[in-house]
Order: C-alpha cells, then sequence, then structure tokens
C-alpha cells in the first residue's frame, strides 16, 4: 500500500464518521480575539467593502472589518463573517433560487429534463402540486458525453424535493464542460449583482497593511479589474465532503479566488502546492469570506468535514426573512430556514 500523502491524512482524520471530530487544533477566527493563536496574523483592510448599488439595505455590519492572513499560506486572506442578517438571506435566495435557473447548469441537469424554473422554488410547493421531473436516462436523451449513472435514482422520475437533496453544484457565467475541462465561453452573462459584490470584495483585499499599519504582501491584485466570468456554487448536506484539489482553469490565474460561505459551518483545510505539504485546518462559518490570492491561488485545499446544527438563528428562524427585500418574489422564508439547518451553501468566483 502507498503511503498516504499529508493532505489525505488530515482529510481522512475529519472524514471519520465513527467518532465526532477532534477541532482542538482546528483555526477558529470567530473567537480568535479571545485566544493566543500563533498561525494566525491580523491584516486592515485599506479599502472599504461596499453593497451593491441596486441593493437598499445594508450588506457590511461595517466598511472595514477585521481580517487575517494564516501563517504559512501566504495570499489567503479570511473575513470572519461581516455580513448583515439580511445579506446572508439575500445571498441564500440568490444561490438556491436565481443561479440555478437556465442558462446555468447543475450536477442534475445530465440526468433529468430540468425545468425552467428553480429547483428550490418547485420544492417548496405543497407535495400535492409537485410535479415529477422526467429523468433522460429513462427518456434515452442523455448526451453522448455522459456517462451511465449507476445510482438507480438517476433512471427514473423524480420529484423536486428529491431532486433538491441531490443538487451538488451549480456553474456560474462561462460554463464549465466537466468532460472537456474548458469553459464554454458564451454560454451566460454572470450574475450581475454577485459581480458587483465579488468585485466590491476583490478591491477591499487589495494591499492590506499589517495590525501595525505598515503595507504587507499578501495581495496586490488591483480589485478596481475584477471581473466574474464564471464561477460555481457548491451545495453540502452535512455529510457531503469536498476532495482537495487546486482550481486552475481560469482564463487568469492572477485574480483572486474568491468564496462565501452559508449555513452549516466547516473544516477547511488549505495546504500548499503538493499534496505532500501538511494542510492547515480552518473553521469556515456562515457569512466568511476566503479569498485565495497569489500563492495561495494554487494551493491544495478541500472541505473534509460538515458540522452539524451550525447554522446560526438569522437563517434558521421560520420567520426571519419574511420582510426582507423583495421577499415576496420567493418561497416563504421557512422553506430556506428548513434547508439551511441540513446544508452550507459555497459561492466561488
Amino acid at each position: 500500500m502507498s503511503q498516504q500523502t499529508a493532505f489525505r491524512r488530515a482529510e481522512k482524520q475529519y472524514k471519520a464518521r465513527d467518532r465526532r471530530p477532534d477541532l482542538s487544533t482546528v483555526i477558529d477566527l470567530a473567537a480568535i480575539e479571545t485566544s493566543n493563536e500563533p498561525r494566525v496574523r491580523r491584516l486592515c483592510l485599506t479599502r472599504d467593502l461596499c453593497t451593491p448599488s441596486a441593493l437598499p439595505f445594508r450588506m457590511f455590519t461595517e466598511s472595514r472589518p477585521r481580517a487575517y492572513a494564516i501563517h504559512g499560506h501566504p495570499g489567503l486572506i479570511v473575513i470572519p463573517n461581516p455580513f448583515t442578517d439580511e445579506s446572508q438571506r439575500w445571498l441564500a435566495r440568490k444561490c438556491l433560487c436565481d443561479c440555478t435557473q437556465p442558462p446555468n447548469r447543475t450536477n442534475l441537469d445530465p440526468f433529468f429534463d430540468m425545468p425552467a424554473a428553480s429547483l428550490f422554488t418547485l420544492a417548496s410547493k405543497p407535495s400535492k402540486r409537485q410535479c415529477a421531473v422526467d429523468s433522460r436516462v429513462q427518456l434515452g436523451i442523455m448526451g453522448p458525453d455522459i456517462t451511465q449513472p449507476k445510482d438507480k435514482f438517476y433512471s427514473q422520475p423524480a420529484m423536486p424535493a428529491d431532486l433538491l437533496e441531490r443538487l451538488r453544484w451549480c456553474t456560474l457565467g462561462w460554463q464549465y464542460n466537466w468532460t472537456t475541462k474548458k469553459y464554454d465561453l458564451g454560454a451566460s452573462a454572470f450574475d450581475s449583482m454577485l459581480n458587483e459584490l465579488m468585485r466590491s470584495i476583490a478591491v477591499a483585499i487589495g494591499n492590506p497593511a499589517s495590525a501595525g499599519g505598515d503595507a504587507c504582501s499578501d495581495n496586490s491584485y488591483d480589485g478596481s479589474q475584477f471581473s466574474c466570468q464564471a464561477g460555481i456554487i457548491n451545495y453540502y448536506d452535512e455529510r457531503t465532503t469536498m476532495a482537495g484539489h487546486v482550481d486552475k482553469t481560469e482564463e487568469t490565474m492572477d485574480a483572486p479566488l474568491i468564496s462565501l460561505s452559508v449555513g452549516l459551518t466547516c473544516v477547511y483545510l488549505i495546504g500548499g502546492p503538493t499534496r505532500e505539504t501538511e494542510p492547515t485546518p480552518l473553521l469556515l462559518h456562515s457569512g466568511d469570506i476566503l479569498a485565495m490570492c497569489g500563492e495561495s491561488r494554487l494551493a491544495f485545499h478541500g472541505v473534509p468535514r460538515v458540522l452539524a446544527n451550525t447554522s446560526p438563528v438569522c437563517l434558521t428562524k421560520p420567520d426571519a426573512g419574511d420582510n426582507d427585500f423583495l421577499a415576496d418574489k420567493y418561497p416563504a422564508w421557512r422553506h430556506f430556514a428548513v434547508y439551511l439547518n441540513a446544508h452550507r451553501i459555497n459561492c466561488n468566483a
């Protein structure tokens, strides 16, 4: 048997289901002010986080929230939840309803004749009003590059609520072809408000200063040049994991990769240029922003564990979002509350 890599050993440590995960060595930036954590360095943002112009509510609790770098991982910047409660709910609605509609594609599209309406909206209807979605496998209309699925679930019609539990990813903007490993450059435009939000973050994390006020080299990218062309939203239940990998298919590797978390907390591993580098474990909570800049852009990273019962009350209270901006455009918040109580959403661009 070949010797396991450092990254694989760390993954197995947190993925084990026969015991509670040991989080004693995991960095928790939400509690960093009350701990003496030598692996963390405080950063000061030199530019403001700005709310997208089309939104009438405040997106961030402060314009220059605290930010951190992790020793041994140059270019990695983490901002513990700077979002208001309403903006977290806005992001959840955006990821579950707006972004999952055509021409964006999900992991379910190759196997089911997906409707134009969002899967979440259909799944929120009373069961008597839900219509089964036809299986492309059963109809014999799968694409030529699609492998026949082994799971019988994909070979028969399925109800929207059952499909929602199988939703794992949705691609944004340029649609990624998992067979050719290339982008379809003319597929669709990136969501304008998400693009504005991501650009605001890219601007804010540019050229941060040290806690002492001195300039540092964590990210020299000019965020005003940032424009989302492609992205992916990942949907995790409590047993879903993401194996260690490197994202290196983008047109330019100079721009940061920005990641937003909503819902359940996860253990996130950040390694180095190979799987042999010992990864550092972090907790990513709902609302946290993680940006991979510079050297960290090509670092192995993954999610070996999602932690149950960790979503914040602002998401899980059944009526929490009933009076939000444009709430009447979406299903009642109680449906989102049920989903977010048992899932994590990760939006990346």
